[in-house]
């Protein structure tokens, strides 16, 4: 004869799964903020947590207990960390890096409406996104055997490339920027 636990309403099944889940992985793989592909293995986790709901209250005419949410999310980190373990693998996308870069601008107090006014602001900001997305594109060559040094895949060059891009921010505006402190 086995147990029978609480039974948890749906809402707060998938809410508590998803949170042990994200906590797990957080954990386990060391990561502060989920990058765009993470975040897209975190919504098709959000639907499998719905779906194995659905499965249990079918199967067993009830709704599923805690043991039995416990016994689910263990068994989805083991099953899927490795998907969040590669993150330095093809993680990284030209949008994304050029989100980085317009974050980092941002940040410093250099991309601003306070600075440019609304209109330039606006017309600033995708110029640079298509400048980082540019720039991305160039340095994300593929080498047969040199597969870490793209863009894509190493950590520090796209450090490197998001600094040269702000100091070419800085030599490409700083004209503007100092007439409209002026004027």
């Amino acid at each position: 004869m086995e147990f029978i636990g609480e039974p948890i309403v749906e809402e707060e099944f998938i809410e508590h799964y998803m949170y042990l889940f994200e906590s797990s992985i957080r954990q386990l793989c060391s990561i502060d903020e989920f990058l765009p592909k993470e975040k897209e293995y975190l919504q098709a986790e959000y639907r499998c947590a719905w779906l194995l709901y659905q499965k249990f209250e079918a199967e067993q005419k009830r709704p599923p207990d805690y043991r039995f949410l416990s016994d689910s999310v263990t068994n989805a980190v083991i099953a899927r960390e490795y998907l969040f373990q590669e993150r330095e693998k093809n993680m990284m996308n030209s949008e994304h890096f050029a989100e980085r870069y317009i974050v980092l601008l941002r940040s410093e107090g250099l991309l601003t409406p306070v600075v440019f006014g609304a209109t330039d602001f606006a017309f600033i900001m995708e110029s640079e996104r298509h400048r980082a997305v540019k720039r991305y594109d160039e340095e994300d060559t593929f080498t047969e055997g040199y597969e870490m040094m793209r863009i894509q895949n190493n950590r520090f060059l796209q450090n490197f490339v998001i600094q040269q891009l702000a100091d070419g921010f800085l030599d490409l505006y700083s004209v503007y920027m100092k007439k409209r402190q002026e004027g």
